[in-house]
């Protein structure tokens, strides 16, 4: 059931090509809320022009289509290497905020497994039913739209909606997409060259060197190696506007070599902006639970295990230099993972093999 509340204003937007005036220079941003009512998925896509409201029915296994596409960009063939190789207790780390996903089953890791061809047939699939079911309803205010933003409760924090397919193109390829968890009045940022930041890496996790790239952007930055940092470097440093760290982390924080970082410790510096290299931390409820309630405005973090090296060093490289050419950070992202996915299509990569390289990464926008 859809119902549909169309403003004028949107009659006369559709003109406007008509009349030679590109859309683009009308288009707002498009705020989806998704919830559940009476155990039914209900979305309310509501923009400047249009509201639109509608469920989906459980009998068409949508959130079934949602963990089937989850699962089969999680899971690796075991040469891949689902802990990208980490060491013993970064592994354990991974596997404690794995764990967190409700519908994660460890004991299935190589049961589901299928030669990559099946794979990619499969996803593309799932994409294309789980996006009409979920787009379809919706694609014209889509069309116009800017940006998307999507609300979910903490039950829907899970599920990759932004993968799906809106004209056979995933949403993330189309827009720049964020997401949260509720409208408040929130900052927009816009970083420049003298943003100061604190820099925390690995060289496990961060092989390519990725966060001295982003460093050099950025001379006001403190840039600290997580093997040596200890809590008298972050002691000294009063505020910054952003936060970058490439390290493996548990539920409650990072257990580095000499330090202990607890989201408290981050949220002192008054960040902005914190983008976290590890594995599945924009799934960790801990940290966003407290960026929200602390006052950071975006969060950006994998919801799935990024393969450290090339595609995750690019990720960050290009994220932070979009900004630093003054794309807003819904924007950032979306250049990044854009580009990324184009590059491994042009390298003769399936469609799984791209999402892995360029997907992984979520913005929340908290504040």
């Amino acid at each position: 059931m859809t119902a549909r509340i169309v403003h004028p204003l949107l009659l006369w937007l559709l003109m406007l090509p008509l009349a030679g005036v590109p859309v683009s220079a009308m288009a707002a941003q498009l705020t989806l809320f998704v919830e559940k009512r009476d155990a039914v998925l209900h979305v309310r896509a509501v923009s400047a022009f249009d509201t639109t409201e509608f469920s989906i029915d459980p009998q068409d296994g949508f959130v079934q289509k949602l963990v089937r596409i989850y699962d089969l960009i999680e899971r690796r063939h075991q040469e891949t290497g689902a802990l990208d190789r980490v060491g013993n207790f970064m592994g354990k780390q991974y596997r404690a905020v794995r764990q967190l996903i409700p519908f994660w089953k460890d004991d299935q890791d190589d049961a589901n497994l299928k030669p990559a061809e099946q794979e990619t047939e499969s996803l593309d699939r799932l994409l294309d039913d789980a996006g009409a079911l979920f787009f379809d309803p919706i694609e014209t205010q889509i069309a116009i739209a800017n940006r998307i933003e999507i609300i979910v409760t903490e039950e829907y924090l899970f599920y990759p909606f932004d993968a799906l397919h809106v004209g056979g193109t995933p949403l993330f390829l189309k827009k720049p997409v964020s997401y949260g968890f509720s409208t408040k009045s929130r900052r927009v940022l816009k970083a420049s060259a003298s943003w100061r930041g604190l820099i925390i890496a690995d060289e496990q996790t961060d092989p390519e060197r990725g966060a001295d790239a982003v460093a050099a952007s950025f001379p006001g930055a403190f840039g600290f190696d997580a093997n040596r940092v200890r809590s008298t470097d972050i002691n000294r440093i009063s505020s910054v506007d952003f936060i970058l760290i490439s390290a493996e982390g548990g539920v409650d924080g990072f257990n580095l070599a000499h330090l202990l970082l607890r989201p408290q410790s981050l949220s002192r510096l008054k960040p902005d902006l914190v983008y976290v290299d590890s594995n599945l931390y924009g799934l960790n409820l801990t940290f966003l639970k407290h960026f929200s309630q602390s006052g950071v405005s975006m969060f950006v973090a994998p919801i799935f295990s990024r393969q450290a090296g090339a595609d995750s060093a690019q990720t960050m490289i290009r994220f932070f230099r979009a900004l630093h050419s003054g794309a807003r950070p819904t924007r950032a992202l979306y250049l990044a993972r854009k580009t990324l996915y184009d590059s491994a299509i042009l390298a003769k990569a399936d469609t799984l093999t791209a999402f892995r390289s360029a997907y992984p990464f979520r913005l929340y926008w908290l504040n």
